[in-house]
Order: C-alpha cells, then structure tokens, then sequence
C-alpha cells in the first residue's frame, strides 16, 4: 500500500516563502447533551475544533488546533500532481500532494468558507467551500457538507463530498482521510486490536510510530474496525470506520500535553482508497466514542456488522478501486463496467477483515466481453500483506458478455488461511484494450464451491 506523503502537510512544517494569514477569531456552535460537547469552527469551514466530555476531571478539549491541517476535518486526494490551476504553484513542501481539498483552510491560514449551516439542537449541519491545502487562497472546486448528532458519549458524523471538477481526467486512486483526526498529546497512545481473534476479548495492541521519520505515522489494519488515542489512564477518543479497516495514526512531537495549540499532536485517520470522479458525489459515515478503552471497545464491537463483507454494485464502487482502466463513473447503473486499456488492469477491494475458514468461498456475478479470459483473484493477510501468485487462486470467464455466478474455492489454496483483510482481481494476463468486465456483486460464503 502506498504510503500517503499528503499527511506530511498536516504536522509542523516551517512554511516559506509567502505570507501566513493571521487565523480569523472562532466562531464556534456547539451540539452538546449530558454525556459530551462538540464544537465547530464557522470560521474555520465548520470542521471541529472541539471534543470534550461531561466527566470531572477530564481535559477542556480533545482536539488539537496548532495550524489549520489538524483539527477532525474532511481531507480528499486525488490528481494531477502537482496540482497547479491557472499556473498557481504550490508550496513547495508539499507539491507532491497533487488536488487536496481540506476543510479547514490552506496552509497560508486562508479559511475555508461557510456556505450554510443549521444546528436545531439534535443535529449540526455544516456545507462549505474548502481550501487546497498546499496552496494560497486557492478555493476546492468542490463542496464539503457535514451532519453530526449525539447519542450519550456517541458522536455520529456523516460527510459529503460533491466535485465540481473542470478538469475530467480519471485519476488512479488516492488514499482519503475519513475524515482527518488530530488530539492533544496527552492522548498519545494508539490502541486497536490487529490480531486474528476478532471480537473475543483478545489483547489490544499499542501501534507505534516514529515520528521523526520522513513520513511520521504508521499504517495498520484495524481488525475490529476501530482505533483510539487515549493517555496513560486509559482515557480518551475512538474512532470506527464500520465498511473499513486500514487507519493510519501516531503520536508527533515529544510534548504530552492538554493544550490544544501545542506543537506536539496525535493522530488518527480511517482510511480507503478511492477514484474520485470530477463529478463524484462521495458520502461516509464515521462514529467516535469519548470515554475509557474499554466502553470504547465495547461500544464499537456492538456497532460492528459481524456478517461476511458482501459489495454491490447498485448505484457506487462499495470502495473498490480499478487502475490502468476506465469504467463510466457514478452513480452506476446497477453494474460496475470496467473498459480496459493498454495496459494490464487491476481492481482492488477495500481493507476489510475477516476469517478465511468463515468464507472459503468467493462469488461473482460477473460478465465479461472479449475473448476468453482466466481472471486471478489475490489476497492479502494481515502477517502476510505483500500481494503475489502464492496467495491467489484463478477462475475462467467466458466472453459472451452474458451476467453468470461463478463460486470460486478460495479455499483450494493453503495459503487461503488466518485473518483476510484485501482483495484483488486481475481479470486478464495482458493487456487487452476495449475489453471489459462488469460486477453486479462481489461476496464471501460459506459452504463447498460448485465448480
């Protein structure tokens, strides 16, 4: 998985040359009930700048605001790289990062713009312009909305993004922040569990991060689909992602502290890759929970949809990707259509774990137009994540165009064991230009493959 070097803009980083804006005074609106408060920044696009609990004796706020790349806001990538509209360069820490839209402001403290936004005590509505980040006072040619509501130490926030892209190139896809999660220090212990004995209780894991490090945080699968930071007590910020896995997060700086504009932060991200269209309306769902590492846990675990990950293609890509491909954008039309190129395509799933004795079998609704063709299905493990031939099994398709179910024994190979957490189908050897192949659903099952 590549690494994402667009999270480098987020930390502290001199910036020069060129003016750095004064920040604009707050304007915070709060939702808040008996349990937690959560406060955005109207100033600031609306992102939140503020988390704290009820309890005595618990920090004044959660959130770390030392620039406006932190904050919990929404943050999406995608090319060209670098992204220079109209000749406008970018700064150059960070002209690697390409088109980044974030919902604070740029990193010159140009804010992001507040188009509307309600708040009738339930729930906090936020719509906004926001800024590319590496450059100065460049507007996203897109639109962020974000929805949060309360329940007891539960926050529930779902997001939009709505492109409005001149520019129609279909880029490769891009690691997203779902959204973008920076604390106070004090709570710079990242705890998830990423073992193979989901949803028993198992141990939690300590992920650890070197910070001084060119690109400072680590990636990890979140087995149960959650992460937190939390301090020394055990206290503190979750994070679940439930159609999700990867994360990504660390602590940066030595400080450990309560103050919110402190250099020093911690960090948590869940993640997946997308192709983001010109035109893609883009939504999700992320939930956090405020309290002890153990109500966390538990909270999330009974959140947690348990079943066997099932995509369908009805109206979007349920987080699949394709490279070295086209396919005709969203919403689709009941089918996902991917039209190939000149070079050899490859159609990636999202990270999402599960058991290899729980679903030894993998089935398509697939219809594939060309000549005949034997597909690859590949996987990566969470002790084994390096993709090649020795963790994958293949299937012929035949090339009448026609929609068929074909059950594949993903089983048939020993090395089709432990904790799954990706697939990918390369459904041809070679490159075979205005070829194509269409999914009404990609699924595990139980029970013996029929072929």
């Amino acid at each position: 998985m590549r690494t994402l070097p667009a999270f480098l803009a987020l930390v502290s980083v001199p910036l020069s040359p060129g003016p750095v804006r004064a920040r604009p005074a707050p304007k915070m609106v709060y939702l808040e009930n008996d349990a937690v408060k959560v406060g955005a920044d109207l100033s600031l696009g609306g992102a939140v700048t503020h988390v704290s609990a009820k309890e005595p004796g618990r920090p004044a706020n959660l959130i770390n605001s030392h620039d406006l790349g932190r904050q919990i806001q929404m943050s999406h990538y995608s090319g060209p790289w670098p992204f220079a509209p109209g000749g406008k360069q970018p700064h150059k820490a960070w002209a690697g990062l390409g088109w980044n839209p974030i919902q604070t402001g740029d990193c010159y403290h140009n804010p992001s713009k507040v188009l509307e936004h309600r708040n009738d005590g339930k729930e906090l509505y936020v719509k906004c312009v926001p800024m590319q980040w590496p450059l100065d006072n460049v507007p996203g040619d897109c639109l962020f909305e974000t929805w949060t509501t309360l329940d007891g130490p539960v926050i529930r926030m779902r997001y939009r993004l709505t492109n409005r892209r001149a520019d129609t190139t279909f880029y490769r896809p891009c690691p997203q922040e779902l959204p973008a999660v920076y604390t106070i220090s004090r709570l710079w212990r990242l705890m998830s569990y990423t073992g193979d004995k989901p949803f028993t209780g198992d141990a939690l894991e300590h992920v650890r991060n070197d910070w001084r490090k060119p690109w400072p945080w680590t990636r990890f699968v979140a087995v149960e689909r959650w992460a937190a930071l939390v301090g020394d007590d055990d206290w503190g910020l979750g994070v679940f992602k439930d159609d999700g896995g990867e994360f990504h997060g660390g602590i940066h700086g030595d400080g450990r502290t309560d103050d919110p504009l402190h250099g020093s932060t911690a960090y948590v991200a869940p993640i997946h890759l997308e192709n983001l269209d010109h035109d893609i309306v883009y939504e999700h769902q992320t939930e956090f929970v405020v309290g002890s590492l153990a109500e966390i846990r538990r909270r999330f675990n009974a959140m947690a949809t348990k079943g066997l990950p099932a995509w369908r293609f009805a109206k979007d890509r349920q987080h699949w990707t394709v490279r070295d491909a086209t396919d005709a954008g969203v919403p689709l039309q009941g089918a996902w259509r991917v039209t190939f190129g000149d070079k050899r395509p490859r159609l990636a799933g999202p990270v999402f774990a599960w058991r290899a004795d729980a679903a030894p079998v993998l089935e398509l609704e697939v219809a594939y137009t060309g000549t005949a063709t034997t597909a690859r299905i590949l996987w990566e493990r969470i002790d084994d994540p390096k993709l090649d031939r020795a963790k994958s099994v293949t299937v012929d398709l035949l090339p009448d165009g026609a929609f068929r179910t074909v059950r594949v024994d993903l089983s048939s190979s020993a090395a089709y064991r432990g904790v799954i957490c990706r697939l990918v189908i390369d459904p041809v050897e070679q490159p075979r230009p205005g070829e194509s192949i269409a999914f009404k659903s990609i699924a595990l099952a139980v029970g013996a493959s029929r072929n």
